[in-house]
């Protein structure tokens, strides 16, 4: 099976180390994984119980949208997909790198009888 994604680090413009996600496919939407919920992104998926997002970053030729109906769709779609292929191919296969990042649960259930 190919990937549909690709993952890979480089520095922003303020010289930090930033870590993204690559739609391989067309129209070829570039997602920036984060610490919590990014300001100002168009579109914002959680990875499953951790406390990191996929932002919607560009796409691979600059900061534009492709203009045709529905891209709002599409790119949440993409997005949420790469939310997915992030948690089953990089934190499962190096679960205790992300640990820092899990979110824990507490599952105190009281009950009265």
């Amino acid at each position: 099976m190919i990937p549909n994604y690709i993952t890979y680090r480089e520095q922003d413009n303020s010289g930090r180390l930033c870590y993204y996600i690559l739609q391989k496919a067309y129209p070829h939407f570039i997602g920036i994984i984060s610490v919590g919920q990014l300001e100002n992104s168009l579109c914002s998926i959680p990875i499953a119980n951790y406390n990191l997002y996929v932002n919607f970053h560009a796409t691979l030729v600059g900061r534009f949208l492709p203009s045709y109906k529905d891209v709002l769709e599409d790119i949440e779609l993409s997005m949420a997909g790469m939310a997915d292929w992030f948690y089953h191919n990089r934190i499962l296969a190096d679960y205790k790198k992300y640990n820092k990042f899990k979110i824990l649960n507490d599952t105190t259930n009281s009950t009265t009888g």
